[in-house]
């Protein structure tokens, strides 16, 4: 007859699944759409106990056992938290791609002053940018890609097993390279309208100099708006394809090798 430590049971099994929540919660805080100042904390944390009570079964043997110190249950803690956050912060770097293009079209067509509240920053944004973002971020649920994100959330315990050291040098050197390729790309899909602003001005620079007595820039202010919106409904589609092209790519790259 076999006889089972209760305690050492329960003491086990909590253990294991504070350690689920400390990494899952942290990704759940910034993932896109339930992550989002919207989304009442109750809700993100309902959620994130849920994803954590179904993976407590098959991750309950990969977790080390409970430490005798609280010093040591806390750097554990801390780990699974900055790891977490970690993957978070890229997700939304790779979402803020579009904010930035959204951004510069808008400078570019006219519309920078014309804002409208964006759900995903709980801030004013210009119209273009607020619009490419929540296209974006509902393209991420019809896309399937909220559940890849979740899968590959859950992969990262294969990169970083639980009480391991934390690479902080790794983490530093990925979330800065990704910096730079989302600002570089979100220069790349607003191209289009740096070009045609570039022609448009150098246009105007020379006629106002051929008429100093008319204010051109007042005057081609419509036309601007005008061929703004009609660049952004021919390369909206490229915008978004390109988008979620480099969005799928780079999750593979960096979390599944």
């Amino acid at each position: 007859m076999h006889t089972y430590d209760i305690g050492a049971f329960l003491s086990g099994h909590v253990f294991v699944f504070v350690m689920l929540l400390a990494r899952i919660g942290s990704v759940i805080l910034l993932f896109p759409g339930i992550g989002e100042s919207y989304v009442p904390p109750r809700t993100r944390m309902i959620f994130a106990c849920l994803i954590c009570f179904l993976l407590l079964g098959p991750m309950l043997g990969r977790f080390p056992p409970l430490p005798a110190s609280s010093a040591e249950l806390t750097r554990l803690l801390v780990i699974e938290i900055v790891i977490g956050l970690f993957f978070g912060t890229l997700v939304r770097m790779t979402l803020g791609i579009l904010e930035a293009a959204g951004m510069i079209i808008g400078i570019q067509s006219g519309l920078s002053s014309a804002t409208m509240m964006n759900p995903a920053l709980a801030t004013q944004s210009p119209l273009p940018s607020a619009f490419l973002s929540i296209v974006g971020l509902v393209l991420i649920f019809i896309s399937g890609l909220d559940h890849y994100l979740l899968r590959t959330a859950v992969s990262l315990y294969d990169l970083f097993p639980p009480g391991g050291e934390m690479m902080i040098g790794d983490i530093a050197s990925t979330v800065m390279h990704v910096a730079n390729r989302s600002f570089v790309l979100g220069i790349e899909l607003a191209a289009p309208f740096l070009i045609c602003g570039l022609l448009l001005f150098a246009s105007l620079g020379v006629l106002q100099r051929l008429m100093p007595s008319i204010q051109l820039f007042l005057v081609i202010l419509p036309l601007e708006i005008w061929g703004g919106l009609m660049v952004l409904s021919l390369s909206f589609a490229g915008i978004l394809t390109l988008w979620l092209q480099y969005f799928d790519k780079s999750i593979s790259t960096f979390f599944q090798g």
